[in-house]
Formats: structure tokens, sequence, C-alpha cells
């Protein structure tokens, strides 16, 4: 006799022979619909019975997209740009045209260099970074920490960054790059782990956001921990030789992993200013010599179109959110404070570091970058070797060239002429 689980296999092929009219089940997926239903069960309303069913099916096969893509020799089903998303959006280094209300240049008002009052401060808070001992005692043969905060993207970027930095023969060896950041950990994650050293207020906005956009409060299977960016950050600082006395710079690439629930422009862009802002904040209370925070916004996010992948146009308008951390800062916010001159210091000195937006194949007008397809991995989302390698020449860029970093990133008597690609974000 043969086995029961071969007959039901024969039936099952041969039913799936038979001319039967298709059901309406089996028509394509709406992607619109599909969007429209992740999103309202995303707000928490109620769907009907045929919503479910129709999200489920949604659900479903995306479950089986995702299993042929990574089955063993299965070749990754290229997802399809929607290119009205971002083909009209211009870079802020390049605006001049309002867009959504706001103007252009990474500080505002056409300008991409800081002002000179933050050009100021800059160097005079640049020159108070040397070698600490463990202590936070300044020591010729100490320390200058520099680490990272972000999520994956920024952690791929920061490898490579740190690999390329410490080969480099300039770069002075007494400075020490940690890469801090997490995939999977966005904007939110980081500033709602941290919340118990920020006022009542914000913990409950920030326990309100992380229910808003979903983001897991309980144990996270990657690391065993709830709340784990912080403590991550720490085992990773303390494994690079380094204590908290000794961390003085900061750069700060983040992201709301799932814009879409916060709302349209300006609302999601106002949700990573405000945790941004909550970041900085948690990171001056762990590391009390931290002096200068370096920001960068989101690379080009049009190739995905992931729904939870911070796709366009919200990638480049997070730029603003970025931006309006910068301006609060130089605009008296207290919350921001950096001098112990005005009150209790609540943050580092905030600036730009290298914008890397740009309108995916078309050139930016300052220095011709491009985000292809030649640029990302397999999934569209993260930056492969040849992206990667763009956010790492920005980087070193930025960080031998600008006249307040080279200072302490350089080795002694090391001048480097600026380089012709790349946008340092200030002088």
């Amino acid at each position: 006799m043969l086995p029961r689980t071969f007959l039901l296999f024969v039936v099952a092929c041969l039913a799936l022979a038979l001319p039967f009219p298709c059901p309406a089940e089996d028509a394509p997926i709406d992607p619109a619909r599909g969007r429209e239903l992740m999103q309202k069960s995303s707000r928490g309303e109620t769907l009907t019975p045929d919503e479910q069913t129709y999200l489920d099916r949604v659900k479903q096969a995306i479950r089986e997209r995702t299993a042929a893509r990574t089955a063993p020799g299965a070749a990754p089903k290229p997802i399809e740009p929607n290119t009205a998303d971002w083909s009209a959006l211009i870079p802020l280094t390049d605006l001049t045209a309002p867009y959504k209300g706001e103007d252009g240049g990474l500080y505002g008002g056409g300008h991409n260099d800081p002002p000179e009052s933050l050009r100021t401060a800059h160097l005079q808070e640049s020159a108070k970074i040397h070698p600490l001992d463990a202590t936070g005692a300044p020591t010729a043969d100490g320390k200058i920490g520099l680490i990272t905060i972000g999520f994956s993207n920024t952690s791929i970027e920061s490898e490579d960054f740190k690999r390329t930095a410490d080969a480099d023969p300039q770069k002075s060896p007494q400075v020490v790059i940690v890469n801090g950041a997490i995939g999977g950990r966005s904007a939110v994650m980081w500033a709602w782990d941290g919340a118990e050293v920020l006022p009542a207020a914000e913990q409950q906005r920030l326990d309100q956001e992380m229910d808003v956009v979903q983001m897991p409060k309980g144990v996270r299977k990657s690391t065993g921990l709830a709340r784990d960016t912080w403590p991550t950050l720490a085992k990773r600082i303390e494994a690079a030789g380094l204590t908290p006395a000794q961390v003085q710079a900061v750069w700060l690439k983040q992201v709301e992993a799932n814009p879409r629930p916060f709302g349209e422009f300006p609302a999601h862009a106002r949700a990573l200013q405000a945790d941004i802002t909550a970041i900085l904040q948690i990171a001056r209370r762990h590391y009390p010599n931290l002096r200068v925070a370096y920001l960068s916004s989101r690379t080009f996010g049009g190739w995905s179109g992931r729904i939870s992948g911070s796709p366009e146009p919200y990638a480049y308008e997070s730029g603003f959110g970025t931006r309006w951390v910068v301006q609060s800062q130089l605009q008296g916010d207290p919350a921001l404070n950096f001098d112990p001159a005005r009150g209790e210091v609540k943050a580092p000195l905030i600036l730009w570091g290298p914008y890397l937006w740009a309108c995916g194949n078309t050139p930016r007008k300052l220095d011709g970058l491009t985000w292809t397809l030649s640029d990302v991995r397999a999934d569209q989302l993260h930056p492969n070797d040849a992206g990667t390698k763009k956010t790492t020449a920005l980087l070193l860029h930025f960080f031998k060239s600008n006249e307040g970093t080279r200072r302490w990133f350089l080795k002694p008597g090391e001048t480097v002429e600026a380089a012709a690609h790349g946008t340092s974000g200030g002088r």
C-alpha cells in the first residue's frame, strides 16, 4: 500500500491540474489596497472580515516572496521603484525653491556652511578635544573616542569607515572609532531605550510613539535584552579599550524605520527631530566629555520602496528633521544647550557632518554624487560595497578637511587639502 502522504500529494497535484474556475481569492493582489490595509491595521483600527482576509493574503504573499528570495540558488526578484515618489526631489544642498514651505541649504536660507557663530563655537569645542585617560583627564598617551549611532545602514557604513580610517596614515592613532550603530534600531528605539534620564513628559511621548510604529518593547530576539541599544553601545566601547569618559565626538545618522504612521510631512520629520534630540540628550548623560555631534541624514531610499524601509519621499524629507535639530540649538533651545555659561549642559554642540542624499541617478549639482541601483544590495535597501565606499569617502573627507575636526582627527602636523568630492556640511 502506498503511504498516505504520497497519496495526498498525488491528489493535490491532480486537483491543481483540473480546469477549475479561478476564485476571487486568486486574483492579483492590489498593492495600493494592501498598503492601505497595512496602515489601517498598524493604527489599531478594526478591520472588517473581508478586509482581514485580504490583509492575510497580502501577508502570505509577502512571506512567500521572502522565502523565494532566500531559497538556495533563488535569484532575487527586482523591486520596481515608483519614480513618481522621488523624481522631482532636489538635494538640500542644491534646493533653491521652497519644498513644502521649507527653504534649501543645510543650515537654511540656502547656506551649506555653518553660520559664523556656529563655526566659532565648533572651533572652540574642537580645541577642547584631547587625548584623555580612563578617568577623563588629559594625557599625552590618552585616547579620543569617536562613536557612531544609528540603524543598519549606519552600521554597514561605520564598519567600512572605521576600517578605512584606521588604515589611513594621516589619521591619529589616538582616535578610536567605535561602530555603535545597530541593525533594526531606529531613532525612536534609541530614544525610548534611554528615556529614563529624560523628563516624564518626554518618556510618555516616546512610549506612545513606540506603539504608533509598533516597535518592540519587550526582549529583542537579536540580543536577548530589552532596551538593548545603549547597553550594546557600552559593551562595544569597552571592547575598544575606551571608557565613557574618553568618548568626545559622535557621528549620528538616524531614521524612522516606519515613518508613515507618524503622518505626512512635516509630521514624520518632526518625530525624527524630537527623537534625535532625545538621543543627543541621552548620549550627553552617558558620555560627560562628549563635545560635538556631527549629523547626517539618510541616503537615497527610492530603490526599495519598502513601507518599513523609509522609502521616498520620507528618506529625503528626513533631512529636514535632521536640519531642524541643528537649527533648534542655533536658536537657543535650552533642551539642547551645550554651553555651561548659559545653564545646564544638555547636549553636545551639533552641526552637519556630510550630507549623503542624492536623487538616484541624477547627479547633485554641488559635487555630482549619485545613488544608483549599483550602489545597493539585492534587497535594494542597504548599501553594497560600492555604496558604502561613497559614504566612507564623504566621511573621511569631512573629518580630514573640516577645520575643526582635523585638529584632533589627524596626526599632529598633518595637513590635508580639501578633496574635490564631498560635501562637508561645514568649513
